[in-house]
């Protein structure tokens, strides 16, 4: 059983070694589209996220046509128009401003006994020599804690240029603070200093760029010293800053070929960032141009409801609602799938860090991850955000984005540029694949909404009807990359649930304190996926044959979705969130086609 298992870490390892290779190439080739598809499905090596996350954001389709929730402005469905949300304009001057910044990302460096201003500060500026010395011997260089500040400033500056830029729709909240400090522990906020230049070329290693290493992200008590030394022992100095490869190591070889600098400044890369975690469609203009297509066909005799459409057929599942209807969809799978852990929640909690007890609602489905879960989980978390896209053509991309007036659909490609038969052996579907989903042209004139599409869905699936007939315009590449076929932060609800049931059992126990710590702080969730990264080139010499190429896919999909829904109730126990991220596609597929048997929709 121990030489099984060993041999199957080996494999794991093996593919790992070989989809770093494969990154760098695409990277190289400016194969966009390949390493969306991989973030999206198998995730971004944690060694190579500061150089594929900028990537992947320049040719976000949410980064190129923008549309982001408003907590500045609500719609007024009586007066038919946006209205001012009660202290919507914040008449917060610039000092207060920069303050309330400070003081978030303050917390997760620790700096709690500073009641100077953070400019003006000198008293931490520096640690004395005894403190300086006690670093832990593998960084040779040491990184102090005049350069966490000084990172600490850089993040308040990008801060305040994003609010610069949003404040008319968007004004400043604590999860602006944790979403920049979760950006910076897998990029780096200056990029490569000088001093890290100096130390590649006395010491002709390279560590990488310097990251925060979420280390100090810990609830310790109160009464704790801002800094302590506790886990130095464990490869970290008495910072919350590290070298990206002293934890995950690249080999020399492979560092050598990647690029020397990135298309954005920390600053652009966070904004976009922002763009994608805070992007809402136009629901307002959605369920208008329901409305109008409910007219039309009762207009002309062809409805079969006699309830309006726009009432009783919004229920955008695939499209993407705004954080209502987020929260509305979280707590009706919950109760669904998890109906004995679900009795001790309410849907009363609102999205904002109000108390303890419900702000873990607000870090999981606003701020995707930010601050509640563990930083390796938020980083496969953001591959799949950061990874999302549509179909390559216009119609499927404004099915997402119905607000948008760009034509931008050129950026992407069907076919990946090289090392076709590795991506295709990685990725078979999306994983939230759903019986013949992927046939349908969203977004064309007969399926504009998801309600056309449910119909379509429903129909076919029925057992009396053919489950892999296929639409007109539909043609199959075994070549081609898969797409998304429902929105991002829906894919991350499901993901959570998966998460409440991967710790069923646990949670059903806790007291309600503990359960509120838990959802609070969450327990790492791939275990096995960072120690394999972390340890991915021990004991073995790189050389650019070093890594054959390896066809197993460790965690294959089904090869079609054109197939009967197995409604199964059974959890998977593992440490890798690609079988969490499969849990999260079975609980997808089992509550969708729950609720088609259970709607109104005619066929």
């Amino acid at each position: 059983m121990i030489n099984l298992h060993h041999g199957k870490y080996l494999k794991y390892q093996q593919r790992n070694r070989k989809l770093v290779e494969v990154v760098i190439d695409l990277i190289n080739c400016n194969d966009h589209d390949s390493l969306a598809s991989l973030a999206r499905s198998v995730g971004i090596p944690p060694q190579l996220r500061h150089v594929v996350w900028p990537i992947l954001l320049k040719y976000h389709p949410m980064c190129i046509s923008p549309n982001i929730i408003s907590n500045v402005y609500t719609w007024d469905s009586v007066e038919n128009a946006y209205c001012l949300l009660e202290n919507g304009s914040s008449g917060n001057s610039q000092e207060d401003l920069e303050r309330l910044i400070v003081n978030d990302l303050k917390k997760y460096f620790h700096l709690r006994h500073n009641n100077n201003s953070f400019k003006n500060n000198n008293a931490t500026k520096t640690a004395s020599s005894s403190e300086i010395s006690t670093v832990c011997s593998m960084d040779l260089l040491s990184l102090n804690l005049e350069d966490e500040l000084d990172i600490l400033e850089s993040l308040k500056l990008a801060l305040l240029k994003f609010l610069k830029k949003w404040s008319k729709v968007f004004r400043y909240e604590s999860g602006l603070s944790w979403i920049a400090t979760g950006l910076a522990e897998w990029v780096p906020v200056n990029g490569t200093d000088s001093t890290h230049e100096e130390k590649s070329d006395i010491d002709g290693e390279d560590e990488g760029p310097v990251i925060l290493n979420g280390k100090k992200h810990t609830h310790s008590p109160c009464h704790s010293p801002p800094y302590s030394y506790s886990n130095l022992g464990s490869g970290y100095n008495n910072t919350c800053l590290s070298y990206l490869y002293k934890e995950y190591p690249l080999p020399a070889c492979l560092r050598s070929k990647l690029p020397k600098s990135s298309p954005f400044t920390f600053d652009e890369i966070y904004e976009r960032l922002v763009l994608v975690i805070m992007h809402c469609p136009d629901t307002v203009l959605a369920q208008t141009q329901l409305r109008k297509e409910s007219l039309t066909k009762s207009e002309n005799g062809l409805a079969q409801d006699k309830k309006p459409s726009s009432v009783m057929n919004y229920f955008p599942v695939l499209s993407g609602g705004d954080l209502s209807f987020q929260t509305q969809v979280f707590f009706r799978v919950f109760s669904t799938i998890l109906p004995e852990l679900y009795q001790p929640f309410t849907e009363e909690s609102v999205l904002q860090p109000s108390s303890k007890r419900t702000s873990w609602l607000y870090w999981w489905i606003k701020c995707s991850g930010a601050r509640a879960l563990q930083r390796q989980d938020r980083g496969r978390l953001w591959d799949i955000l950061l990874g999302w896209r549509p179909e390559p053509n216009m119609e499927a991309i404004d099915f997402f984005l119905d607000y948008n007036t760009k034509k931008f659909d050129h950026f992407y490609n069907k076919v990946p540029k090289m090392h076709e038969e590795f991506i295709t052996s990685l990725v078979k579907n999306d994983p939230f694949w759903f019986p013949d989903l992927d046939t349908i042209p969203m977004g064309s004139d007969k399926f504009k909404f998801d309600y056309n599409i449910f119909k379509e869905i429903l129909r076919r699936n029925q057992y009396d009807q053919s489950a892999g007939e296929k639409t007109e315009s539909y043609e199959s590449n075994e070549n081609e990359l898969t797409f998304s076929l429902i929105d991002p932060h829906m894919q991350l609800v499901f993901i959570y649930i998966a998460i409440l049931q991967y710790n069923e059992f646990k949670l059903l126990e806790f007291e309600e304190t503990e359960t509120s710590e838990f959802l609070n702080h969450v327990p790492m969730l791939s275990k096995a996926d960072d120690v394999c990264y972390r340890k991915l080139y021990e004991l073995t010499v790189c050389t650019d044959s070093s890594v054959t190429n390896s066809q197993e896919d460790l965690h294959k999909r089904p090869n079609s979705s054109s197939m009967r829904i197995e409604v199964g109730n059974d959890a998977k126990a593992s440490h890798s969130f690609n079988d969490l991220l499969d849990m999260a596609g079975d609980i997808w597929r089992k509550w969708l086609w729950n609720e088609l048997q259970d709607s109104s929709i005619s066929v």
